[in-house]
């Protein structure tokens, strides 16, 4: 009797075995089909809220040495596992009533969302996710979220993107105690950078000659700085800068160039002295900046 008892006790465990293997297998099962979810089984109204827009940016050239606030312009593109867009980017500028906010339905499944912010009036071109531009050549203070997110039922409806700095800005602090009236315009160039951002690596798609030409639209003898930004071909690069000072007839008055110019994503360089060559010395130039450092050098 006992040994009857035990055999059944002995199938009974074996069968409960199998039981709870069986079970166990299923819950993987499920965890594995929430974790890649079929676009087949549904779809959700996905809210996008855009954080970061408000960090500080520098015009190009100024009477001061202080910063504007915020971003003029954001965008949102929503790409599948194979980097196809998904219907069409999304433009927002700073006046419209829900800036920083985005919604999209969207079936069950991972997508990779790109989120940008951008200074100034120009045309953002967004040939795909890795090939990032802006009409006229031209490189803007930049900001930049990309991230992979699932939609599913058992996933938040939300999801915050927090917009980073992916742009270098270099600048020339000018000391001269007098500058020309008929400064023009200023041609800030590099063959070390590039004006194509890839959105992946956060760095320049392309090498190449790049030069901004900036019109001098202010009196000349109150300008404080000329600057530009860069996309780096790393996080931070040694390059060659020139920039010139050009009349309206395209004439040299007055040229600097600046070797294995130390710059960082998200870092300001930053150079300051007597641009013009019959210049005579002047004050300092305070001034504050929002990132994550600077480097400062006197020429």
């Amino acid at each position: 009797m006992n040994r009857t008892l035990s055999m059944l006790t002995k199938h009974f465990l074996y069968i409960l075995g199998c039981m709870l293997f069986v079970c166990s297998c299923q819950i993987m099962s499920f965890e594995e089909e929430d974790s890649t979810p079929d676009s087949s089984r549904g779809e959700k109204l996905m809210h996008f809220k855009v954080t970061g827009f408000n960090l500080d940016s520098f015009e190009e050239l100024d009477t001061r040495a202080t910063e504007k606030s915020g971003t003029d312009n954001l965008l949102l593109g929503i790409y599948d596992l194979n980097g196809n867009l998904l219907d069409s980017i999304e433009y927002q500028d700073k006046d419209d009533y829900s800036f920083g906010k985005f919604s999209r339905t969207l079936k069950y499944g991972k997508y990779t969302i790109l989120a940008l912010g951008w200074d100034g009036s120009q045309q953002c071109h967004v040939a795909s996710s890795d090939s990032i531009y802006f009409s006229e050549g031209w490189v803007p203070n930049t900001l930049l979220c990309r991230q992979n997110i699932v939609v599913s039922e058992s996933y938040s409806d939300t999801r915050t993107l927090s917009l980073k700095r992916c742009t270098a800005r270099f600048a020339v602090y000018l000391k001269d105690e007098h500058i020309p009236s008929n400064l023009s315009k200023f041609v800030i160039s590099s063959s070390d950078a590039g004006n194509v951002l890839n959105s992946e690596t956060k760095h320049c798609a392309n090498i190449k000659d790049f030069s901004r030409t900036i019109d001098v639209n202010i009196e000349p003898s109150k300008i404080k700085y000329v600057s530009s930004y860069f996309f780096l071909p790393e996080d931070s690069a040694n390059i060659n800068i020139s920039v010139a000072a050009l009349d309206v007839n395209g004439e040299e008055l007055g040229k600097q160039n600046f070797i294995n110019v130390p710059m960082k994503i998200n870092y300001a360089t930053n150079y300051s002295g007597k641009f013009f060559p019959y210049a005579s010395e002047s004050g300092e130039i305070v001034f504050e900046l929002d990132y994550d450092g600077e480097y400062n050098h006197e020429f």
